[in-house]
């Protein structure tokens, strides 16, 4: 922690906030752009002014500010603060619009929240009655969420690389970038495009419709849930369609890089990859699990359908896409804990997919197999932890540990409230858990009557899903703000 304690020694400069928080509020007003245009061509008047309303405020917020001359150096707090700032700006500017669905405030910047983090969990019964400009504009919230409005910002805006490489990777964790953080910015934007039209095409051969296509595929490979249906992908129309949006989440939860590296160096990368062989083996196995257990909770189905409730469900919740076949209320208690589990781990770093990532339960996996290795070496033995044939250094492993300490900490303490106020402890932490994965998969808890303030804690749980804890903690400490403050 001493090492953490250095980089937040210095207090934020509201001038590198205030420029970046600027090119990111011009961003937005871009993106909320395509939603203004298929109101105004739907004739959908009360979101068309909205919608404009809001790039009208973004874009004099952020036109001045991003104009502000700051120095080069980024700090790690200042990264992490700008992308904490832009999830809550994303959310506050989406709300408004949506709004005009009828929806009660926090109604609204919950679906706005859910939307940007990629989440899927609904204030909605019936979605079907919505006008196609809302569904649309749920589905493209998840799908620029889901490839990062600060990675969309370095892609498009940004030429600064020092900054640059600061927002991309705030803390420093490596893994894996290009040298020019904007290249591998725009290289991972080209990836997540092509998945979007192949996702896109292959639901329009699957007998899905146009416009059903189009934000069956946004919210797929965002890893993000939103259907235009009420029964979810159960109401797409064939086994094929439901096949089909859930290969595009399955490719989409593994590492984004990992594809330009197999492209530059060949396929055997993706055999290379240990979280793509664990992401094999978690998707075969959860399947297995809930095959198993299905039938035992009472389902009636024949076992070639069961097998594919349980493949689909699988999918969903191990790539935290949260779509879903069945009502979950309805898979019973021992399924529900195999989701739990799945919807935990999530899928690659370096993906869309939520949860604490294969890549940190397999390094702390390795740490107890070499605490059990070392317990029968000769006292003066050297034995490392490694990994992918390299050394894992101190502070990458405590940060691995420390995420998913406090993605069980945020849990625990989220699903109190819950059970307090009468929840099935089951169903609570199922949904509590789904919302820190930004899974989006419901037990039946989220609907429009759920109290006020277990609102509020699920949109903070999403949030802190989606920026992975340490943006918010950091964003709410106060010495980040108050204390000394480096020149330039």
């Amino acid at each position: 922690m001493a090492d953490n304690v250095g980089v937040l020694g210095y207090a934020v400069r509201m001038r590198v906030v205030a420029k970046y928080v600027g090119q990111l509020a011009l961003v937005l007003a871009g993106l909320m752009a395509v939603p203004l245009a298929l109101a105004l061509v739907d004739g959908q008047s009360a979101f068309a002014l909205r919608f404009a309303a809001v790039c009208v405020v973004l874009v004099l917020l952020g036109a001045p500010l991003a104009r502000i001359v700051v120095s080069a150096q980024i700090q790690a707090n200042e990264a992490l603060v700008i992308t904490a700032a832009g999830y809550l700006l994303a959310a506050l500017a989406l709300a408004f619009p949506f709004g005009a669905a009828g929806l009660a405030w926090p109604d609204a910047l919950f679906e706005a929240v859910s939307g940007v983090t990629t989440t899927g969990l609904s204030m909605l019964s019936d979605v079907e009655q919505q006008p196609r400009v809302f569904l649309f504009a749920r589905a493209w919230s998840q799908w620029y969420g889901g490839l990062g409005i600060v990675v969309l910002s370095v892609a498009l805006l940004l030429g600064n690389h020092v900054a640059a490489r600061r927002l991309v990777d705030p803390e420093g964790a490596g893994e894996n970038l290009a040298a020019t953080m904007r290249l591998h910015a725009r290289r991972v934007m080209t990836i997540y495009m092509a998945l979007t039209l192949a996702g896109f095409v292959a639901l329009l051969l699957s007998g899905e419709g146009g416009f059903d296509a189009v934000a069956h595929a946004l919210s797929a490979v965002s890893t993000g849930g939103f259907s235009t249906h009420n029964a979810s992908i159960a109401g797409l129309p064939s086994g094929t369609a439901r096949s089909a949006v859930l290969a595009v989440a399955a490719l989409c939860a593994v590492s984004l890089p990992l594809y330009y590296r197999a492209w530059a160096g060949g396929w055997q990368r993706f055999l290379e990859d240990p979280e793509l062989r664990a992401l094999l083996v978690a998707v075969v196995l959860v399947t297995l699990a809930l095959w198993w257990c299905l039938p035992a909770e009472g389902s009636a189905a024949a076992p070639a359908e069961r097998f594919a409730n349980a493949a689909w469900f699988a999918l969903s919740a191990q790539t935290t896409t949260g779509y879903s076949t069945l009502p979950v209320s309805e898979i019973g208690p021992t399924a529900k804990l195999v989701m739990l589990f799945a919807m935990s781990i999530g899928g690659s770093i370096g993906s869309t997919a939520g949860g604490i990532k294969l890549l940190r339960l397999i390094l702390l996996l390795r740490l107890v197999q070499l605490i059990v290795r070392r317990s029968a070496l000769p006292p003066h033995a050297v034995s490392e932890l490694r990994f992918a044939g390299r050394n894992v250094g101190g502070e990458e492993l405590a940060r691995a540990l420390l995420l998913i300490l406090l993605f069980l900490a945020a849990a625990c303490l989220s699903w109190l409230p819950f059970v307090a106020m009468g929840y099935a402890p089951l169903d609570a932490l199922f949904e509590v858990v789904s919302a820190l994965g930004t899974v989006g998969l419901s037990s039946g808890v989220t609907s429009a009557a759920l109290e006020p303030e277990l609102k509020w804690v699920l949109m903070a749980d999403m949030l802190l899903g989606r920026v992975e804890f340490v943006a918010l903690l950091v964003l709410f400490y106060p010495r980040t703000w108050i204390g000394k403050r480096a020149t330039g």
